[in-house]
């Protein structure tokens, strides 16, 4: 059967226009991969050659056309092989392949116009053709990609078996086979084109697919790349369906938060499991999605699987994936965050609260200093100006005046420095165990004479082996402050009584009850109190400022401690004091 070489010249010309109408089209879609490009060049120079086989039948153009035509299809195999190389991110040897192509086509043109010989183009051609595709197979199982590595392996069998073929018949002419004119129809002939034919269609086939398998491959890194980033997310995120708001996906940290596990989220929606604290603000919340296709940063409370409740802020967006509605909803819990704003809030407020408490303290403090001043001003004043007109008597009872005024603008100026001490933080204390009967008895002394003078009788009736858990400085003061006030408002023939006791819970209980005037509701609830003044006239005229009981409620806050009083206008009071014991 004879077979028309320039029927199979044009049948590839055919299918290289075919395969370079498939390269237009991927290089199109797929404009940020490099390869395809090159790709198109060998479709091109190819179909060029087969154009340029056509042309030997014109005998004026003949050498020309076999130069052309051997030069672009080996050019083209360069191309394929590049466009390779470029596809997988590698550089080509293109030294190698400039050295080859130059020499290829000097001697081509040597071979055909100095000296025509037509057994030694045929060397050249197939031997630089068998080059360029041992070169291209090599370079390719070098540089393959595991994703890739299935396409790879056909186009890297596809160009050994073009290798070989191509050295086979190299190796015919070396052992002496016949050299045939191009048109000459023999099976050695015929063969060369059906290699061509099978070779090119597995190249486009193989690259076809290896543009799929790195579509695939970008695919599976994209899913794991974003399945990364969404677990790996320091927010709360849930991906739900747009249509009947059930949750599709869930992130590692939504499940961390939330505490349901993952099968118990999927197919649910946020109302089934009680999400939102406030319905009412998940209404405003799917209003505004579906006004604007997002929400940002929606503050509201969610309730988890324990019924604990956590500060979110929601933001949502509506996309679209494989042609289906999602809204993905990234929570941040800024529980923390509020419950810092709210405490930074509650303490400036409590700032400004002591700040205008102290302002008001000290303003009482002034005042109350003024008093006692202005009586030990006006008794030396007194003794100044008048003391040679004054009895002895007279002289007697201004100087016990002048030595009362002194005495108590002294506790005064004594009960305010500790005051100021305690909270600068200045104040030492250093608590430990002993016997209170001891202390209560010293304190009791040291104001004999004042109940003396008042007839008032104190009675001690803390039992000798009742023991005390205090810093011993702070407690004394604590005391003399007590008893201090107790013999000012006790009038005269009075009595106050001194108890303690240890409690169930482990606490000291100190009692100090007078007979005296007692007090109102509205005095007994400011006694604690800074910035509002007790100050009152003891039974015998006595200055009293209300900063000891002051005094006294940050010693036993220091203690972590209670004190408290008990009271009735015209019946006595009774202050109790509650220490820990350990």
């Amino acid at each position: 059967m004879n077979i028309d070489i320039y029927t199979f010249a044009l049948v590839l010309g055919i299918i290289a226009s075919i395969q370079l109408l498939i390269f237009l089209i991927e290089y199109n879609i797929h404009k940020t991969y490099n390869g395809p490009g090159w790709w198109i060049l060998w479709c091109a120079t190819a179909i060029l050659g087969y154009i340029f086989m056509q042309t030997r039948q014109i005998p004026a153009i003949e050498k020309i056309s076999i130069l052309c035509q051997n030069t672009l299809l080996i050019l083209s195999s360069s191309f394929l092989y590049i466009g390779l190389m470029r596809f997988l991110g590698r550089r080509e040897r293109l030294k190698a392949l400039i050295i080859i192509s130059i020499t290829y086509f000097l001697l081509l043109c040597y071979f055909i116009y100095f000296e025509d010989n037509i057994r030694i183009r045929t060397y050249l051609i197939w031997l630089t053709s068998a080059l360029i595709a041992f070169i291209s197979a090599y370079d390719l199982h070098l540089y393959k990609t595991k994703a890739l590595e299935l396409s790879a392996n056909i186009c890297i069998l596809t160009f050994v078996v073009h290798g070989l073929f191509s050295a086979s018949k190299v190796a015919f002419l070396l052992s002496g086979g016949e050299i045939l004119t191009f048109t000459t129809q023999s099976f050695l002939n015929i063969s060369s084109y059906f290699n061509l034919l099978f070779v090119s269609i597995f190249w486009t086939f193989a690259m076809i697919m290896m543009i799929n398998q790195k579509l695939m491959w970008e695919k599976e890194k994209a899913k794991d790349y974003f399945e990364a980033i969404f677990n790996t997310s320091p927010d709360a995120i849930l991906i739900t369906n747009l249509d009947n708001s059930r949750i599709t996906t869930v992130n590692d940290n939504f499940i961390e938060i939330s505490g349901y596990k993952t099968e118990e989220l999927l197919g649910k929606t946020t109302l089934e499991l009680n999400f939102w604290v406030n319905p009412e603000e998940r209404l405003v919340f799917s209003k505004q999605i579906a006004m604007h296709g997002y929400c940002l940063d929606f503050e509201t409370v969610f309730q988890l699987k324990d019924h604990q409740k956590i500060i979110g802020l929601l933001s949502s967006k509506v996309v679209k994936l494989e042609d289906k509605s999602y809204l993905i909803n990234i929570v941040k819990d800024i529980t923390s965050q509020k419950r810092g704003e709210q405490e930074i809030l509650d303490k400036n407020l409590q700032l400004q609260t002591l700040n205008s408490e102290k302002d008001k303290f000290f303003s009482i403090i002034a005042h109350d200093l003024r008093n006692p001043i202005s009586t030990f001003l006006g008794l030396t004043e007194i003794i100044a100006e008048d003391l040679s007109q004054l009895t002895k008597n007279e002289t007697d009872q201004v100087a016990q005046k002048m030595k009362d005024s002194a005495r108590n603008l002294y506790g005064l100026l004594e009960n305010l420095l500790e005051w100021s001490m305690i909270n600068q933080g200045l104040s030492r204390f250093y608590p430990y165990q002993f016997a209170l009967y001891p202390e209560i008895f010293e304190c009791i002394m040291n104001y004999s004479n004042t109940a003396l003078k008042k007839n008032i009788t104190i009675i001690n009736s803390v039992s000798a082996d009742e023991m005390v858990y205090s810093d011993q400085n702070m407690l004394r003061s604590l005391i003399r402050n007590l008893l201090s006030n107790a013999l000012k408002f006790t009038p005269e023939g009075g009595t106050i009584s001194i108890s303690s006791k240890t409690t169930p819970d482990k606490y000291t209980l100190i009692s100090i009850k007078d007979s005296g005037i007692g007090m109102n509701e509205n005095i007994k609830n400011s006694l604690f109190k800074i910035g509002f003044s007790t100050s009152r006239t003891g039974t015998a005229g006595e200055l009293s400022s209300g900063l000891g009981l002051l005094l006294c409620k940050e010693f036993v806050s220091k203690h972590k401690g209670e004190i408290w009083v008990e009271s009735k206008e015209g019946e006595g009071s009774t202050f109790f004091v509650k220490l820990p014991l350990l």
